[in-house]
């Protein structure tokens, strides 16, 4: 019988090609392969580094992930312990994360040590005592399991932020107000109290721009590359390239003042009936009818003299009821030195210290033994107390008996108006409901045509018409480009919307219309309901979503070549205004004669205006720079070139982007130094106002030093952090 080894032997042959085939592809067409797929799957570049470490990519990923869940572990923590926390603002973006990483690692060199201990400590007190531990592990155990990020590395997060705080701490400690000299402090109250009037020319920088040589290639290619992954901002004297994440949008519009006319005419006389029977209770009671007030030196009455009671009226004599009322006083406070309460009283309450009782004196009668011989006094008072508290009950039945409404001709304007209200609400939500079907239907339609539009057959679904839909229901359809969302603000109506939003965990809050379209968990042609202050409402979508990215210098070159022109050009304007100002102080001129015969120069007047306005909100809050009428963006260069003039004397500045140069010259300060150093004395007492203006000088102190802490540990990101959340 022929064996396995036969078989092989009768096809050797084709056997041996197939394993010399075998071997080709393993030693070489495999390893090609393997290193694509290892090259495209298994990459983990440095995202930044620093002396003595460093991040790759997934490494910093995860910092993130950890980061964001330890913050909404926070914030479910401090909502169970009855706090609100909407209120709190906590950042998990790339940049924060590595910051707090750096200064936790400072910390660390510095001897800054975060035990557990000290991390419960800190929980404790974030909760208020008020979350117990099987509480905090089941918040872990449901937000880590979400991401896979397990309770150490969140406690491991939270430690690495308590740690840069506390870096934080030990730098404030050195630039605390309390350490501030008092020249910082006069400083400080001169920004808040003293106001400037002055004349202004503004010395346009963009008016120059042609006479700048033209720049290279070169020059371009240098300012593109250094500020190529900035956002612009529009009050930073440097450009920005990138271009800022935009969205297109639609919307319908419902005015209700529009319907309101048309559903007042369709209320019927039945159902104003209906709703008044309904409601009235709620909405419409009598109001009580208005007292005559005592005469003025007259003391108040109590109501049992001002209104005699029912024993008066059925005849009782003045003289017992006299007597029944100090019985019953008297009765009261008997009970009072046995219970130490205090008896019912209509006069107006006392707060009162409570003490201990007095021990008895000796050769006291006891209580009871004095109580004996009043127990007669007791029983017509008691008896008396009785029949008032019957009176009393009877008369307020008689006043929920006799409870009164408003008349229904008079209230019948009110309720038309509401139930014309509750009908124009409901026509929109219904005109509101039908188009976000159709808008959720096309989006459908949409994504179905765009997988199946390469074969046979396949036609695009019709785009919706705004503008017949919004003829037939009644409404008002608007559009947009492509916009940012400061541009989306600015356009007014929509931008400035909002919506009241519902959560189990932060409860009922209000949150913008522009927060809500531009945030990526809102997909295209997604509808949201949003109101203006106005009672307008609207419902809208996104259209398109084009995420912020950094352009190529070809694309970018015209935005390029203007910034390069701009800023080459500040000092031609500067140098203008420089010009202006020694004109004005040699002849001792107002800018307003110096400035008549110029080209495109005028003078304005501004003030008055302090350095720094005081914040509106009810406890007060940080001040912050003022911004005259006059002045386009002025920023602390300006303020400190107007503060540091004399009056009548002339210097120059520019706004804080440094797109407008200004000739300024000082009219007065009010109040005058002298009565300023005397206030300055007076309020010396009480220096809080002064230590939230040097908050900002401490801020900027913090942002040096961290700039400082980056160029000694060299750290340097080999792309740039990703912002936001």
């Amino acid at each position: 019988m022929a064996g396995s080894f036969d078989i092989f032997r009768q096809n050797q042959r084709a056997a041996l090609a197939a394993l010399a085939i075998l071997a080709m592809l393993a030693f070489f067409v495999l390893p090609p392969i393997l290193q694509m797929g290892q090259g495209i799957g298994m990459a983990d570049p440095v995202a930044v580094s620093w002396q003595g470490g460093e991040l790759h990519e997934s490494g910093l990923m995860r910092a993130v992930t950890a980061r964001k869940v330890m913050n909404q572990f926070l914030a479910e923590a401090y909502a169970a312990a009855g706090q609100d926390p909407s209120r709190l603002s906590m950042v998990a973006d790339e940049k924060q994360v590595f910051d707090d990483l750096l200064l936790a690692r400072e910390a660390e060199a510095n001897g800054v040590v975060v035990s557990n201990d000290a991390i419960n400590d800190f929980l404790a007190d974030w909760t208020l005592n008020a979350v117990s531990a099987d509480q905090f592990k089941e918040i872990l155990g449901r937000l880590g399991g979400r991401v896979g990020v397990s309770r150490r590395e969140v406690f491991e997060s939270l430690r690495t932020v308590l740690m840069a705080r506390r870096m934080e701490m030990l730098l404030a400690s050195g630039v605390r107000f309390e350490s501030t000299p008092p020249g910082w402090r006069w400083d400080y109250f001169r920004r808040l109290e003293q106001s400037a009037t002055a004349e202004v020319v503004p010395v346009v920088v963009e008016k120059y721009v042609d006479e700048v040589r033209a720049p290279s290639d070169a020059d371009l290619r240098s300012l593109f590359e250094r500020h190529k992954d900035e956002l612009p901002a529009a009050r930073s004297p440097t450009p920005g390239f990138r271009e800022p994440h935009r969205i297109g949008y639609e919307f319908l519009a419902a005015k209700p003042d529009a319907f309101i006319d048309e559903a007042k005419q369709a209320v019927t006389d039945e159902q104003i009936a209906a709703f008044y029977e309904e409601r009235k209770a709620a909405l419409y009671r009598a109001k009580p009818a208005a007292t005559d007030a005592p005469a003025p030196g007259s003391a108040a009455k109590p109501e049992s003299e001002a209104k005699p009671d029912a024993a008066t009226e059925s005849g009782t004599p003045d003289g017992e009821r006299k007597e029944a009322d100090k019985a019953d006083t008297k009765d009261a406070e008997e009970a009072a030195r046995k219970d130490g309460a205090a008896a019912p009283r209509r006069t107006p309450v006392q707060t009162v210290a409570f003490r201990q009782p007095a021990p008895p004196a000796e050769g006291a009668a006891p209580a009871t033994e004095a109580a004996q011989g009043n127990d007669g006094q007791k029983d017509g008072a008691t008896k008396q107390d009785e029949t008032k508290q019957d009176d009393t009950k009877q008369d307020d039945t008689k006043q929920e008996a006799k409870v009164e409404f408003e008349p229904l001709e008079k209230v019948k304007d009110d309720i038309r108006q509401r139930l014309a209200r509750e009908a124009v609400e409901k026509r929109i939500n219904g005109a509101f409901e039908k188009v976000q079907a159709a808008v959720l239907r096309y989006a459908e339609d949409l994504a179905l045509w765009e997988v199946s539009k390469g074969s046979p057959g396949s036609i695009a679904p019709k785009q919706l018409d705004i503008k017949a839909i919004a003829a037939e229901n009644s409404l008002e359809a608007g559009s947009s480009g492509l916009v940012n969302e400061s541009e989306a603000v600015a356009a007014g109506g929509i931008g400035s919307s909002f919506e009241i939003v519902m959560s189990p965990q932060f409860g009922v809050r209000q949150q913008n219309w522009v927060s809500m379209l531009f945030a990526p968990a809102v997909q295209v042609r997604q509808p949201v309901t949003s109101r203006g202050v106005d009672g307008t409402r609207y419902l809208s979508w996104k259209t398109e979503d084009q995420p912020e990215f950094t352009p190529s210098f070809e694309t970018a070159r015209k935005d390029v070549e203007r910034a390069w022109r701009i800023m080459e050009a500040r000092p031609l304007a500067r140098k203008r205004a420089e010009e202006l100002a020694r004109e004005a102080g040699a002849g001792d001129k107002p800018l307003a004669e110096v400035a008549k015969d110029r080209d495109g120069l005028e003078a304005i007047a501004i003030g008055p205006f302090s350095w720094l306005t005081r914040g509106t909100a009810p406890f007060g809050s940080q001040p912050v720079l003022s911004q005259p009428d006059g002045v386009a963006m002025p920023g602390e260069e300006f303020m400190q070139a107007m503060f540091a003039l004399e009056p009548g004397r002339s210097g120059v500045a520019f706004n804080e982007p440094q797109t407008v140069c200004y000739c300024i010259r000082l009219s007065a300060f009010d109040p005058d130094d002298a009565v300023l150093k005397e206030r300055f004395v007076a309020a010396s007492s009480d220096p809080r106002r002064l230590a939230a203006v040097a908050g900002q000088d401490m801020r900027d102190v913090f942002v040096r030093w961290m700039q400082e802490l980056e160029t000694r540990k060299r750290v340097s990101w080999k792309r740039p952090p990703r912002l936001g959340d």
